[in-house]
């Protein structure tokens, strides 16, 4: 999901060059990715009652596959906008599954270090896209880039037939025992909050992640070269991820974990276009700034019952689609205006804000409720 998200960032200076494309619409591409959950994150949690939770997620891999081959196909933005949103389809349908399945094993145990482990691969992701995308753009062309991801789709699926297994509180296909309709009051209050807090959580990487890379083009350095800077973030992330849930996990301070890792977070995209300081900066970024990932997403173990975690999913994923659609188009349209690439900075630095202050009023509903 990682790898195909990014492949329109990765690529954006071949295609603003050789499609005319402006800033605001490669944001608006970057965020149609995102936008179809947030129609579809609410029937993709539902549809837990009838499909196995295995046959979802290849289901959505396999329109994840099929938009890849059509924006690679394209010439234009509407083609290419046509294959982003049917690669949305996909996303919305794999993140609300692959989540649910790792909730439903490790619910009650190691839940946010388990979790964290999930949310690597979109860093991951994301930062095998950085290095290979503009490489195989700048060389082979953005639609050959576009078509790796499909390949990536296919090799996932076969995994996923090959080794997936249903937790053991469920039946040999995947699907619960018993899912049921609905949110209790309290859940409803934990599961919009959570929503909100991994929304713009999101939100403020995925600015990062389209727009840090232009803030450090200089005569001197190319933007192969920036995006390269900035993957370190990404492979930082690989790491932080998993050792901020189980920092989480062993201090039983979740909370301290997710406000210090947001304070690091701002301070490092303050500091990343300044002289000398890009590299520390992206590894800041990684290991401070993306370290709660795990811990915002375990959240949702804390909201909503088992037999109610399908719906909740689905509500969950809302929030998280809406702000991760909105945040791309209005940091390219603050580029476009203003042509400086820190304006759109300080949009994620105010999402982080966002996101320490929607975690603390999740602990306030959880105690008070």
């Amino acid at each position: 999901m990682g790898f195909q998200f990014q492949a329109i960032s990765s690529v954006s200076d071949q295609m603003t060059g050789e499609l005319g494309l402006s800033y605001t619409e490669i944001g608006t591409l970057i965020g149609f990715f995102i936008l179809p959950g947030v129609v579809l994150a609410f029937p993709a949690g539902w549809m837990g009652r009838w499909l196995a939770d295995s046959t979802s997620t290849i289901l959505g891999l396999l329109f994840m596959a099929a938009g890849g081959a059509i924006a690679a196909s394209a010439e234009g933005f509407d083609g290419i906008a046509a294959g982003r949103l049917v690669m949305g389809i996909g996303f919305v349908i794999c993140s609300v599954y692959f989540t649910k399945i790792v909730v439903d094993w490790f619910s009650g145990r190691e839940l946010a270090t388990a979790l964290s482990i999930l949310v690597i691969s979109w860093p991951g992701g994301i930062a095998l896209s950085q290095v290979s995308h503009s490489w195989m753009a700048e060389t082979l062309g953005w639609p050959i880039a576009i078509w790796s991801t499909t390949g990536l789709c296919a090799v996932s699926i076969a995994l996923i037939l090959a080794i997936y297994r249903a937790p053991p509180s469920q039946g040999p296909g995947g699907a619960a025992p018993l899912v049921e309709w609905g949110l209790k009051r309290k859940e409803w209050w934990l599961i919009g909050v959570s929503a909100i807090s991994w929304g713009v959580f999101n939100a403020g990487y995925i600015v990062f992640l389209s727009f840090a890379a232009q803030s450090l083009v200089t005569d001197e350095r190319s933007i192969l070269a920036a995006t390269a800077l900035v993957s370190i973030g990404s492979w930082t992330a690989m790491a932080a991820i998993p050792a901020g849930g189980i920092v989480a996990d062993w201090s039983k301070r979740p909370d301290l974990v997710v406000y210090t890792a947001m304070g690091l977070g701002i301070v490092s995209m303050i500091t990343l276009p300044m002289d000398g300081l890009a590299i520390p900066s992206a590894i800041i970024f990684g290991a401070a700034g993306i370290m709660p990932a795990g811990v915002l997403v375990a959240m949702t173990g804390r909201a909503v019952a088992p037999e109610r975690r399908a719906f909740g999913m689905g509500v969950y994923y809302i929030g998280y689609f809406f702000f991760c659609t909105v945040s791309p188009i209005v940091a390219g349209w603050l580029f476009d205006q203003t042509g400086d690439a820190r304006d759109p900075l300080l949009l994620a630095m105010g999402l982080f804000a966002a996101t320490a202050a929607t975690y603390w009023a999740f602990d306030v509903v959880e105690r008070r409720f």
